[in-house]
């Protein structure tokens, strides 16, 4: 017989029953903290990860825009070797492992080759975005003061992807140049200092059709009227330009020296210039022309053949180019650099004043022992 009444044994099985149910739901709070704590974690870290591929630069780099060159044929790793070094990317195996997601880095999809413009402000999903679509940043290319197809050639071949070799053999190609209507030993002539765009990875076709094209738009309109009013072709146009280039530093000089140039040819006279000796020899730093010099058999020696070289002595400015076109006109048929050696020239209309500043020059030269 239990000691306990039946209302007694109600009561204490409803306080059983109720700190059961306390510990219970302790224990379901707890679990419901822990899984919402977790899940908040996770929407942070969703949060910071959002924030930094949509977001954050992709590299620490300060420099506004950096410039990023796949090769043909090169792979994933040489691309992530270079985005390392030069933008200084914040998480590389983030970005690495996003690439492989993104498809960037499988190899079964070659990268697509090129120069390629990285804004610092580039988030990493922008930056693999660039790189897959292929984005290619055009390159400005302007010339310098070139004076031969090889200097042409090895100047655009330190610039460009395309191999020396292959450049070598499209500017010496008859059947290629041919379409331009010139032949391999004047093409180089076409080369204008002036900006040229083309693709990092042109080709030497490519960048032979750029080249005309550029040489074309050039000598549109204005220019040709004047070179045809000179009765002069643009190759011979630019052969002058070059002469005059070669003669002075002083560009307030080449309308003057342009004009004597014209004038001894329409006299029939050889034009007589030191730096077509020069190139004849292919001596650039001689600073003493002598008899012997002036010799050389070549066509592009002036002082033997009458009438302009076959072609430019150098790559001619576009500022000398047009101070041939627009030549003063004068009645001067000789020149002389000045005896105080400030680039300038003497002028004359006759010989015998010709004779008194080139007197006045050699001995300049003696005194100062240049031989």
């Amino acid at each position: 017989m239990s000691k306990y009444s039946v209302a007694q044994l109600q009561r204490l099985n409803g306080r059983r029953s109720f700190s059961s149910g306390r510990r219970g739901g302790r224990r379901g709070s707890t679990l419901r903290r822990w899984i919402l704590g977790l899940l908040l974690v996770l929407i942070l870290a969703l949060a910071a990860l959002a924030t930094y591929l949509y977001f954050i630069p992709a590299g620490r780099t300060s420099t506004e825009t950096t410039y990023v060159f796949i090769q043909p044929g090169s792979d994933y790793q040489s691309l992530s070797t270079q985005l390392r070094k030069k933008l200084w990317l914040r998480f590389p195996e983030v970005f690495d492992r996003l690439a492989l997601w993104r498809g960037l880095s499988d190899p079964q999809q070659p990268l697509r080759p090129g120069r390629y413009a990285v804004k610092k402000e580039m988030t990493m999903l922008q930056l693999i975005d660039h790189l897959q679509h292929g984005e290619q940043a055009p390159l400005t290319l302007t010339p310098p003061m070139l004076r031969t197809t090889d200097e042409v050639v090895d100047y655009f071949s330190q610039h460009l992807w395309v191999k020396r070799d292959s450049l070598q053999r499209a500017f010496s190609d008859s059947t290629l140049l041919s379409r331009y209507g010139i032949e391999p030993s004047y093409f180089y002539a076409r080369v204008l200092r002036q900006p040229l765009e083309v693709k990092w990875t042109v080709s030497a076709e490519e960048l032979l059709d750029s080249i005309q094209s550029n040489y074309s738009r050039f000598w549109k309109g204005e220019r040709t009227e004047a070179a045809t009013r000179l009765g002069f072709a643009p190759l011979q146009v630019l052969t002058l330009a070059s002469i005059v280039e070669s003669e002075t530093a002083k560009p307030e000089e080449y309308r003057r020296i342009a004009g004597l140039y014209l004038n001894r040819l329409r006299e029939g006279m050889r034009l007589q210039s030191d730096p077509t000796v020069k190139y004849a020899l292919g001596d650039f730093k001689l600073q003493r022309i002598r008899g012997e010099h002036l010799k050389v058999k070549s066509p592009y020696n002036t002082y033997l053949y009458a009438g302009l070289p076959p072609s430019p002595i150098l790559l001619p400015s576009t500022a000398t180019i047009d101070s041939v076109l627009k030549a003063e006109s004068h009645g001067f048929l000789y020149m002389c650099a000045k005896e105080d050696f400030s680039g300038y020239h003497n002028f004359a209309t006759t010989f015998s004043e010709h004779v008194i500043n080139a007197k006045r020059y050699q001995e300049a030269l003696n005194k100062r022992g240049i031989q």
